[in-house]
């Protein structure tokens, strides 16, 4: 119970280290077109000017909607319980199967804990949907393979 606790907790950490890191990388890009921004202003005019504040403008928003995202895909984060076993598929989850195992949060990719490969995942992906709410011992079908819940915790 305690290793299963462990994993989880060491799961849900990479996730929020994903996730911070990620911020910090697009708060580092707005900056770096603030300061181009700032440049722009200082050495141009006329129409060059305006193209190329409107292109920083462009980039900034876009980043911008980025950050947000990723603001919202925190605060997702921490609404779950690391701490806590299910005994069905629901966020905070961790299931073993015969073709993989998965860590139910966000999608932030694969994390290797003690020698197993976890594919982190929200609700709302594809695998995600077909998850929840199943039990230890569930099968279905997905993309072509049968997928067997050994345990989840």
């Amino acid at each position: 119970m305690a290793r299963n606790l462990m994993i989880k907790q060491k799961l849900y950490s990479e996730c929020l280290k994903y996730i911070e890191s990620k911020i910090e990388q697009i708060s580092c890009a707005i900056d770096e077109l603030q300061q181009a921004a700032n440049l722009e202003i200082k050495s141009s005019m006329g129409d060059k000017y305006e193209t190329g504040r409107s292109a920083i403008h462009l980039e900034m928003e876009k980043y911008s909607q980025q950050l947000n995202e990723f603001y919202k895909l925190k605060k997702a984060l921490s609404q779950i319980n690391a701490d806590k076993i299910y005994d069905f598929v629901q966020p905070g989850s961790v299931v073993y199967t015969n073709c993989g195992n998965f860590f139910i949060a966000i999608n932030a990719g694969e994390f290797e804990i003690e020698g197993s490969g976890f594919l982190t995942i929200s609700l709302a992906s594809p695998i995600g949907k077909e998850l929840y709410k199943r039990k230890a011992g569930d099968t279905f079908s997905f993309r072509d393979k049968i997928f067997e819940i050994n345990c989840l915790f």
